[in-house]
């Protein structure tokens, strides 16, 4: 989000544009190295990934294979049957259910977020892109592309660990106004408080 305004209008081409010190909050990419976002052991069942990446049994194929022909049958009978769209959904979920149980979880989730939200400012220039307002800053020669207040239309940045690490944490009760601020594609009541700590801090913000 803007925090200060060098200049905000229409261009000739009745284009809306604006430039200014831009507020980016920030948070590492899903498969960054030093803060990872999943874990090396399923939560389901206590395998590593290298044992689910192993062949399934020829019992458990089987059973799979049992499975998906369980589904189409009963997909087909319902449609036949001219029963509602969300009935049809329902059979698939819970057969699809059961054969995730089979071959165990595809997720590895970590139990925790051990990292917080960042911020960093950089002056930034944005012109309009359809129904959105667009573009980039740099931080220490890597390129970030924006979209929207904190840089993802409300939402934090995903970025390489040295981009992320070159951040400000934000503070806990700024997080917590954030995440209940309403904004949808935007920033939302939070906004106000953004701004004037952003200012606050601005020389920290800036140098990194």
């Amino acid at each position: 989000m803007f925090i200060t305004s060098k200049y905000s209008g229409y261009n000739r081409r009745g284009e809306q544009v604006a430039a200014g010190l831009f507020l980016i909050l920030l948070e590492p990419k899903n498969d960054s190295g030093q803060f990872p976002s999943h874990s090396d052991v399923c939560s389901d069942c206590g395998r590593t990934r290298e044992a689910h990446d192993s062949p399934l049994s020829e019992s458990v194929q089987e059973t799979c294979g049992q499975l998906s022909r369980a589904w189409k049958h009963l997909f087909a009978e319902r449609c036949e049957a001219g029963q509602r769209t969300e009935d049809n959904k329902d059979a698939c979920e819970i057969i699809m259910e059961a054969q995730r149980r089979v071959t165990g979880c595809r997720y590895f989730r970590a139990s925790a977020i051990s990292y917080p939200i960042r911020a960093i400012v950089r002056h930034t220039s944005m012109g309009q892109f359809g129904q959105f307002m667009m573009g980039f800053a740099r931080v220490h020669g890597h390129r970030i592309t924006l979209s929207g207040s904190y840089g993802s239309d409300g939402l934090t940045c995903n970025v390489l660990d040295a981009v992320y690490n070159a951040g400000v944490e934000l503070p806990a009760e700024l997080r917590d106004a954030w995440n209940s601020g309403g904004g949808w594609n935007s920033a939302g009541s939070e906004a106000p408080k953004m701004r004037q700590w952003a200012l606050a801090n601005l020389a920290a913000l800036r140098g990194r």
